[in-house]
């Protein structure tokens, strides 16, 4: 009975091996499938959300890029319109120095008499006025250069300071060339050249 059990047995191990075998292959194969669909339905679930995650982005990028174009024609307009008013500001401004300079050109050239006091209320008016637009829109480097020309042209108006055209002149020179930086005509400053 000892062989016949052990022919039982090995049999029976040979046949389970077997089974064990194929049980072992099909669960694999099950094992792989299962991974397989397992793989495939996580990849679905992550394109899904990574396409809800590119719309929303894409969402916040176009509103962003909308609000920063909006901003920028914002500042563009107003940049243009202040360097508009500059320039406006800056003529006027230099129509008003160009009347007061050439009546005091004659004054310090001893040409003609001082001012009279009609002619005094005019280049106070005038020098206040292009000191008010100035003002407006100016930056200071300008607002100097104003203040150096008026201060030395109220010394000769109001106190006979005796001076040379020469040096008014370069004063109105330095003036015109602070205007002309600051709007951007041309940053090269400009000099008289001429004789007198």
């Amino acid at each position: 009975m000892n062989e016949a059990l052990v022919t039982f047995l090995r049999d029976t191990l040979i046949t389970s091996g077997v089974a064990v075998m194929i049980l072992f292959g099909f669960s694999r194969a099950i094992g792989k499938m299962w991974a397989n669909n397992l793989i495939e339905k996580l990849k679905h679930n992550h394109a899904i959300e990574l396409e809800k995650i590119t719309k929303e982005l894409q969402r916040e990028s176009d509103e962003k890029l909308t609000s920063i174009t909006h901003e920028f024609e914002i500042l563009k307009n107003t940049h243009l319109r202040e360097h508009s008013d500059k320039l406006i500001i800056y003529r006027t401004a230099m129509e008003l120095v160009a009347t007061m300079l050439a009546k005091l050109e004659l004054i310090v050239m001893e040409k003609r008499p001082p001012l009279t006091d009609i002619e005094l209320e005019t280049f106070e008016a005038e020098r206040l006025r292009i000191y008010a637009y100035l003002a407006m829109l100016a930056p200071q480097e300008v607002m100097d250069a104003n203040d150096n020309l008026t201060d030395l042209l109220l010394e000769v108006v109001h106190q006979n300071k005796q001076t040379d055209w020469i040096t008014i002149r370069g004063l109105a020179l330095k003036l015109i060339n602070s205007m002309r930086r600051d709007i951007g005509l041309n940053k090269t400053p400009i000099q008289y050249n001429g004789e007198l």
